[in-house]
């Protein structure tokens, strides 16, 4: 039978050996929690898209109906509604039809559009060119941003495009595109000087197309 002074050595002995095995578990239990928070971090499965590339907006006034695909337009002599929010970088944008005492021109777009993509450098190339009508307040609305689509992410798409005028990032909800009444991209909104609705049409008109139709509001 071993002795008092060797039964205290080894219960020591597995003190520490348990000390050891629980310090590695701590170990263990801790960079497993720092993995899982990197990784949260690193991927969102809500599929809510980056800061920046959607932004609050705010809508006062009464939200256009819908644009229809054939027939009257209900829209037309209806006041626009004002859009309080912001570029991506930040940078506050206000559309406030009428405010200005000009006629304002509005294309809402979506990165993944092909109509879109093809239409944004005809406006580009016109504005270049020194074809569109001068005292118009000419936005864009950058809507149904999707980090699972193609063209992704739209600042980038249109910095790239070189789009020379304000843009307001909608929100994750459509909230500005659902204000304009829109129902397929890209959707061109044209009101008149008093900020009421002329025209609105939906899908590509080429360069003669835009010429006209902002030559007809600026008259």
């Amino acid at each position: 039978m071993p002795s008092a002074k060797k039964r205290r050595a080894m219960e020591h002995e597995k003190h520490r050996k348990q000390l050891r095995l629980w310090g590695g578990v701590a170990g263990i239990v801790v960079l497993v929690a720092v993995v899982a928070v990197l990784l949260s971090q690193g991927s969102d499965s809500s599929g809510a898209t980056p800061t920046g590339e959607t932004r609050p907006v705010t809508v006062t006034g009464d939200t256009l109906p819908p644009q229809p695909t054939s027939g009257t337009d209900a829209a037309i002599g209806m006041q626009g509604p004002t859009l309080q929010g912001q570029s991506f970088d930040g940078s506050p944008v206000t559309i406030d039809p009428g405010a200005t005492g000009r006629p304002t021109a509005i294309w809402l777009v979506a990165h993944w559009c092909p109509h879109c993509n093809a239409e944004v450098p005809r406006v580009v190339s016109l504005n270049d060119q020194g074809r569109l009508p001068q005292g118009v307040d000419y936005y864009a609305i950058s809507s149904g941003a999707d980090a699972t689509a193609p063209n992704y992410p739209p600042s980038a798409w249109l910095q790239n495009e070189r789009w020379p005028f304000p843009v307001l990032a909608d929100d994750d909800n459509g909230t500005a595109a659902k204000a304009y009444g829109l129902t397929s991209y890209p959707l061109l909104v044209l009101l008149d000087a008093k900020g009421n609705v002329v025209y609105r049409h939906a899908g590509e008109l080429g360069e003669d197309g835009i010429t006209q139709v902002l030559q007809q509001l600026a008259g």
